[in-house]
């Protein structure tokens, strides 16, 4: 016993080499433990990714998302962007869903993955490519151009729209339309009738519906002063420069274009007139003779002048009066006194044998052709301007009323008519309403 437990101490102090010391194998014990540590580590680092990775590919697919099949880091991209091609639509969809751990080397939550893969849907790549670069601003360039070419086109076409309106506006057919309320297309009649306004002047009518003065007038022979009209007075007012005339007996399309200078083809094709055929109009129609004479007919002796441009329309003068007889002797004159409505005579007596021919006084239309008690059969004649002549008992009317005459036709002859006391023509001349004395207006 003594023999072996020296060698043992000789051990100890160095003398047997062969014998391990105890510290040695506890160093080797130890390498070995903190091997099956980070071994143990590892596993357990690899499972978490691919739980991670589990629960990305089921959620993406709750969410409708395409599920990522690989985990890419952008660190890898960001080495040498100059080398890396676009992404494609597949890639891009990856690195729309991929978990950020990859690029950040750090372990996430799963409600955390899902925040920041919300927060990684944008469109825009984290790095952007010289390339993309120049695409985004080509882009952006086509997108200022077309805002420009809109903004242009929408001012072109509020200017457009503005224009149209205006020449809307400017149009005197829409005006009548737009006062008779018809709609835009609707047919334009032979006349319409408009009631007179406060400041209304026979010039500012005619202006606002494309007329001349001369149509107001002439259309209205009861207008005594174009610059002073009756407020609520209806005028008749035809929608084109010419005639409004009802046919009368005996007229004839021909001779009616004829004696009023009317435009043929154009009084034909007025859709209003309804002609189908020169020889069919009848007594009683009404007709517009377009560019017809809107004073006096075509061979009138009156002096006129023409207005330039309608067609033959002649502007009104004040009439030159001519006697209606050739017979000089007067039987009464005007003013003396009489048991009438006005208390004195408002003519003269003409003295004439039955059937002496009276001729017009001046040119104009025939407004009254008829009976009277007092009267007896007469005429009267509206020279315009507020100018009418009478003619009273007379034996036969030789004109129809709404008929044009000339100066000096014949319209009849002397009688013994109505409250008369022996034959004699009685001849008046009105003037604005009132009666004035014949001889003073009588050439």
């Amino acid at each position: 016993m003594l023999r072996l437990a020296e060698p043992l101490l000789s051990s100890r102090l160095g003398g047997w080499a062969l014998v391990e010391s105890p510290p040695q194998r506890t160093a080797v014990t130890g390498q070995q433990w903190s091997l099956l540590i980070v071994t143990t580590a590892a596993l357990v680092a690899m499972l978490a990714v691919v739980f991670d990775l589990r629960l990305s590919s089921d959620g993406a697919a709750l969410m409708g998302l395409p599920a990522a099949t690989t985990v890419e880091s952008p660190r890898a991209e960001a080495r040498n962007p100059a080398t890396v091609p676009p992404p494609t639509s597949s890639e891009q969809q990856r690195s729309e869903v991929a978990s950020p751990a990859a690029t950040t080397g750090a372990l996430t939550t799963p409600a955390e993955a899902s925040t920041q893969r919300t927060v990684l849907t944008s469109p825009t790549r984290p790095i952007e490519t010289e390339r993309g670069e120049a695409a985004t601003t080509a882009e952006a360039s086509q997108t200022v151009a077309d805002t420009r070419q809109a903004e242009a086109t929408s001012t072109g076409a509020a200017v457009s729209a503005a224009s149209s309106d205006a020449a809307v506006l400017d149009d005197p057919a829409w005006r009548i339309r737009d006062y008779m309320g018809l709609h835009a297309a609707a047919q334009l009649p032979v006349s319409f009738t408009y009631e007179v306004q406060a400041g209304d002047t026979a010039s500012s009518i005619a202006t606002r519906f494309g007329l001349e003065e001369a149509t107001v007038l002439f259309n209205n022979f009861d207008i005594y002063d174009p610059n002073h009209l009756t407020v609520g007075q209806l005028l008749n007012l035809p929608p084109v420069n010419g005639l409004v005339y009802t046919v009368q007996p005996g007229d004839g399309f021909d001779h009616l274009m004829d004696n009023f200078q009317s435009d043929r083809q154009a009084t034909l094709a007025y859709p209003a007139n309804g002609i189908s055929s020169p020889d069919q109009i009848y007594v009683g129609q009404k007709l517009l003779l377009v560019h017809g004479s809107a004073s006096l007919p075509a061979t009138s002796s009156v002096a006129t002048a023409s207005s330039g441009g309608n067609g033959g329309t002649q502007v009104w003068t004040v009439p030159t009066f001519i006697w209606p007889l050739g017979y000089d002797e007067i039987s009464d004159l005007f003013g003396t006194p009489r048991a009438n409505s006005v208390g004195y005579h408002t003519g003269v007596d003409f003295v004439a044998a039955v059937g002496t021919i009276v001729g017009s006084t001046a040119a104009g239309q025939v407004s009254v052709a008829t009976w009277d008690p007092s009267y007896g059969n007469w005429i009267e004649i509206n020279h315009g301007g507020g100018y009418r002549s009478r003619y009273a008992h007379l034996n036969e009317i030789w004109v129809r009323e709404g008929e044009w005459v000339e100066s000096n036709a014949y319209i009849g002859t002397v009688g013994n008519t109505g409250n008369s006391s022996g034959a004699h023509l009685h001849f008046e001349v009105i003037v604005d309403g009132q009666a004035v004395n014949p001889l003073a207006w009588l050439n």
